[in-house]
């Protein structure tokens, strides 16, 4: 049984949460409805989708009960390393916790059950909705009935796994940073191997029960770990000490003083954060996965549909999109949110909030850049298109980037969360509402265009090209009501 001290920083983080999340869904009703849509439409899109990959043979990765199961323990694994790494061991409000009593431990376990306590919600509500919507509408998944054990199994361990792995990642010395991943990473190989091996069905359950009560042995003995993370995570994340040695030292004099400023501000504090380094390498095995996927089928994949020739670039699609939400849409949201109680510093700055918003947006468009570079050219390329297939992919990719900087800026200023528990990260809400609203727009943008381009290249390009110049009306019209709502906003807290 859990002492009590641990179980009442536990109630005390989940009643903070609480009450954060209740104070949103009052103040934006409306949205919270949206918000319910999409998620069960996206759900039935999902299932959608399965369904009619069952029906393809040259696929390398087919929706077998395996890979479902894999897909599932990742996506709750990296979400609960990510949350492990910005919501505890970035967060400065821990050194109250520190600075009394409390064990290290009490104070370790009680962030861990936090994580844990979520993402079982998380796993509870989309097995929910998944099991309305196969009863509703006939859906029939490749599982049997061990998949649920094996599920509610990884669901337990996913948490323990990206938690233990979000801690390790903040360990200062990078040698032994990098032998503790690959030494425990290993457990996210083992569960791969287990789930896709020729065992028994009957068996699997108690090999994936084995690696929990491991990862659960390893997070009740690695006190110090914890705490030597915490210290240098925090220290790496802070803004403090930053020296700027004049105008101009990373963005070239043209741009206005005042935005250049603030730009180069975020561009270095983005970086000592490890937020750039970490979007581009996102972005990198995006196109990673891309190549691999082209070497697998080659270039003439025959997927039995009559589809072929859209298969690729309906891939490099859905990659782009997939690349600008991670390093472009989503960074954005949080463009004053993890300024926390410190916004005021910025409203009393002597500078305009029209600068503010182009300087903080302009400091995450800079490595949009590797976007296209990574993603949007290198198949295309392989594949020997042509040069107006490769400049239209390259446009699209341009439209996305403009498209959704602008929608999460608008979002940022609208939408704040200033709760410095999470660091300013925007509400589970918003994030998947801006997503599915850039996915709508930006189907829009690009697919009218391509139906043109099909046609006739040269006036699809044409097209393409005056849907990139209305995206970039839209941007600064939407920085324009970003900076208005800055400035308008109340420092209430």
């Amino acid at each position: 049984m859990m002492k009590e001290g641990t179980l009442e920083l536990f109630s005390t983080e989940i009643k903070h949460s609480y009450r954060g999340f209740k104070e949103r869904v009052v103040e934006r009703p409306f949205m919270t409805f949206w918000f319910i849509i999409l998620l069960v439409g996206g759900f039935w899109m999902v299932l959608m989708m399965v369904e009619l990959i069952q029906g393809i043979d040259e696929l390398p990765f087919t929706p077998s009960q395996g890979n479902i199961l894999f897909v599932v323990f990742f996506v709750i694994m990296s979400k609960a390393s990510v949350e492990t790494v910005e919501n505890t061991m970035r967060n400065h409000q821990l050194k109250h916790y520190f600075s009394t009593p409390i064990s290290f431990q009490k104070v370790q376990i009680s962030r861990f059950l936090k994580v844990f306590w979520y993402n079982l919600l998380l796993i509870a509500l989309s097995l929910s909705i998944v099991c309305i919507h196969i009863y509703s509408f006939g859906f029939q998944p490749p599982i049997d009935d061990y998949f649920f054990y094996n599920l509610y199994i990884l669901g337990i361990s996913a948490p323990i796994i990206g938690f233990n792995l979000g801690v390790m990642t903040q360990v200062k010395k990078n040698i032994v940073k990098m032998g503790l991943l690959i030494l425990y990473g290993q457990n996210i190989t083992l569960v791969w191997l287990v789930l896709h091996s020729n065992i028994s069905s009957t068996v699997i359950p108690y090999y994936l029960l084995a690696i929990s009560l491991l990862s659960f042995v390893v997070l009740l003995t690695s006190k110090k770990l914890f705490w030597m993370g915490w210290k240098n995570g925090t220290s790496s994340s802070s803004s403090q000490n930053l020296r700027f040695h004049g105008s101009g030292d990373i963005l070239p004099g043209f741009l206005d003083t005042l935005t250049r400023r603030v730009a180069e501000k975020e561009i270095l504090i983005r970086w000592r954060r490890r937020e750039s380094p970490a979007s581009l390498g996102v972005t990198a095995l995006i196109g990673g996965g891309l190549l691999f996927t082209y070497i697998q089928l080659g270039p003439d994949p025959d997927l039995g549909l009559g589809l072929d020739e859209f298969f690729y670039p309906v891939l490099i699609g859905m990659g782009l999109f997939l690349a600008v939400t991670l390093q472009v849409l989503f960074p954005t949201l949080s463009l004053f949110g993890r300024e926390g109680k410190a916004f005021w510093l910025i409203r009393s700055l002597p500078v305009k909030p029209k600068n503010v918003i182009r300087g903080k947006v302009l400091a995450i468009l800079l490595f949009s850049p590797f976007i296209p570079l990574m993603v949007a050219l290198p198949v295309p390329i392989l594949l020997s298109y042509s040069f107006e297939k490769i400049l239209f992919l390259f446009i699209s990719s341009l439209l996305l980037i403009i498209l959704l900087g602008g929608i999460g800026a608008w979002a940022s200023s609208k939408y704040p969360n200033f709760d410095e528990s999470v660091n300013g990260a925007p509400d589970v809400t918003t994030m998947y509402t801006t997503m599915m609203v850039g996915m709508f727009f930006s189907g829009i943008f690009v697919l009218i265009p391509a139906s043109i381009f099909i046609l006739n290249r040269w006036y699809g390009l044409l097209a393409l090209t005056s849907m990139l110049a209305i995206t970039t009306v839209i941007f600064y019209i939407l920085c324009g009501r970003a900076a208005t709502l800055y400035h308008e906003r109340e420092m209430d807290f």
